[in-house]
């Protein structure tokens, strides 16, 4: 069989390259489409992807790979491009339209 050949080692980092994959995909599409219902499929993707990099991050740190660390630095440079930027919510708006509060006066 072929895949009996192939170090555990290799299939954790071929995950965090595949977990990677789906975090920026999903990253993308969920910020980049926020109205869209593909944002909420990549709002869940990128959450499967953070816990995803953080095993397999966690199982090759056991088996002493360099992939760990880039595991690391991905599901920070995610978090970071989550979390900046503009929201779905403008507070803004909401204030230029606060009404007096007197009110109109008959004459």
């Amino acid at each position: 069989m072929v895949f009996s050949h192939v170090r555990p080692c290799a299939l954790m980092e071929l995950s965090v390259v595949l977990f990677q994959v789906v975090g920026v995909a999903s990253l993308c599409l969920s910020r980049l489409m926020p109205w869209t219902r593909w944002a909420e499929h990549g709002r869940i993707g990128f959450v499967i992807a953070l816990i995803g990099l953080g095993l397999a991050g966690a199982c090759c740190g056991m088996h002493d790979s360099e992939f760990g660390l880039f595991a690391g630095g991905t599901m920070t440079a995610l978090l970071i491009g989550m979390t900046i930027g503009g929201s779905a919510t403008d507070a803004a708006p909401a204030n230029r339209l606060l009404l007096s509060a007197e009110g109109t006066l008959a004459s």
